[in-house]
């Protein structure tokens, strides 16, 4: 047989073939679907057989849940995972995760419009986050988180309802950062509305500085709010002109001028250019150029007064402001001892020593007295002035002739007295005198010594060791 013969052949095989598909066409086209079908069939058989169908296991867990028999939910689904095989548990996992996905949703619903409690809430929750491989949809908890969220800001719900969905919902495993959007920004609305109400109070009670300064802590977020604290904030720096320039000028009488001035600072940023401002303020600022003492300059003072070395003595020191005078008391200690309590009247810089019936330092260099009474009022002994002028009185009243008086330390007339009677006695009289020497008769060579108790007036005479009062 030659090649052509052999492809003649070939060619009427091929012809015959073609002819026979197209005669039984129909035929093979049944024969393939019927095929087909089958194929399908054997694929629905095999995964709707015992090895595969989950639906109703899925159906039993999430009523156990929905049911809060969370136990039996916990322990049924343990016993699946001994019971099921790996591919089976994976798909269970799967369709129990959609379901219980749309559990959670709902029940979070129900939790923030009050159906459900949170005892329940946080009991579906902790549930699912014992069960290991159990994932819920976010996309679902981000919708309701924003819903929250929102309620709040309306004031549609409170905040310890939505912080507490937050706390309970962000507590699912896998939910991670998810939902701290949400969370953060409920704790700033609430922080911001906390702040407003602290404004609020301030302002009842006149602190405007105070309540200022919580108002502008109000977040631009929360626009109701935001709204009312600047409309505060605008009532607060009207009225505090009038009334810190009266607490300025209250302060200033009482000497204190740094506290008025910070009552000025508080009014500067919203009243830069006010001229009556600005006068005091230089007022107030001269007189504390003028009226503070630092403890250098109370050491220097009692030191010069005293004779003793600034060195040899410290002292504690503090404002205190009698009546209308402006004071600073100090604690002067010397060889670790207190050797006065003192007074300097901050604008003369005189300095009074503590005098009573129970304590008597025997300093001799002061301007005068005072002590504190059982009340805790300071009393302020007379002048040595005025006690030369009742001496002097009384000796006129009794017409006596003499020469001279003045006042003296006591270190000045024991040589004119027996010193340990002296001593007694007035002891005995309380040791609050001023010591009057008055000069008598030719020379002024014969003297007498005069007692005037500088808080009562009393005036005593020694004679003869003896104290009597005249």
């Amino acid at each position: 047989m030659n090649l052509k013969s052999f492809f003649d052949t070939l060619r009427d095989q091929v012809k015959n073939v073609i002819d026979n598909i197209k005669l039984n066409k129909k035929y093979l086209v049944s024969l393939s679907l019927s095929f087909v079908a089958f194929l399908i069939l054997l694929v629905v058989l095999f995964f709707s057989n015992g090895d595969f169908s989950v639906s109703k296991e899925v159906d039993t867990l999430v009523d156990s849940i929905s049911s809060r028999k969370y136990v039996e939910a916990y322990q049924y689904y343990g016993n699946l995972e001994k019971e099921f095989s790996a591919s089976k548990m994976n798909k269970f996992n799967k369709s129990a995760s959609n379901k219980l996905s749309s559990l959670v949703a709902n029940s979070g619903d129900k939790y923030v419009s009050g159906e459900m409690s949170k005892e329940q809430y946080s009991g579906l929750i902790n549930t699912i986050n014992a069960l290991d491989d159990i994932e819920i949809d976010v996309n679902q908890l981000l919708d309701i988180s924003s819903r929250v969220e929102q309620m709040y800001i309306d004031e549609n719900i409170s905040y310890e309802k939505a912080s507490s969905y937050m706390e309970v919902t962000t507590s699912l495993k896998g939910i991670y950062q998810d939902l701290d959007e949400y969370k953060n920004n409920i704790e700033t609305i609430y922080q911001s509305r906390k702040v407003y109400q602290e404004g609020s109070k301030f302002q009842q009670i006149k602190k405007y500085k105070e309540a200022i300064d919580k108002y502008d802590k109000v977040v631009e977020e929360d626009k109701k709010y935001y709204s009312l604290a600047s409309s505060k904030k605008q009532e607060c720096i009207k009225s505090m002109y009038n009334y810190y320039i009266t607490q300025a000028n209250n302060s200033s009488k009482k000497g204190e001028y740094e506290e008025a001035l910070v009552y000025l600072t508080y009014l500067k940023p919203y009243y830069p250019s006010d001229e009556k401002i600005e006068k005091l303020e230089d007022d107030y600022k001269e007189k504390i150029s003028v009226y503070t003492l630092t403890s250098d300059d109370i050491l220097n003072l009692i030191s010069k007064k005293s004779g003793i070395k600034a060195d040899e003595l410290s002292v504690i020191s503090y404002q205190q402001t009698i009546g209308d005078t402006l004071y600073y008391y100090a604690e002067v200690v010397k060889d670790n001892k207190i050797h006065n309590e003192v007074l300097i009247e901050a604008k003369d810089k005189k300095i009074y020593s503590y005098k009573s019936e129970k304590v008597d330092y025997d300093c001799e260099y002061s301007d005068g007295y005072y002590k504190v009474d059982e009340d805790g009022n300071y009393i302020f002994a007379i002048s040595s002035k005025d006690a030369a002028s009742i001496v002097r009185d009384k000796l006129k009243d009794k017409k006596e002739d003499f020469n001279d008086l003045e006042v003296k330390f006591k270190s000045d007339i024991v040589k004119y007295v027996d010193e340990d009677q002296l001593n007694k006695l007035i002891e005995k009289n309380n040791n609050i005198y001023y010591y009057v020497l008055v000069k008598k008769g030719w020379f002024s060579l014969n003297k007498e010594v005069y007692l005037v108790n500088m808080y009562n007036k009393a005036v005593y005479k020694c004679v003869d060791n003896k104290i009597s009062k005249i």
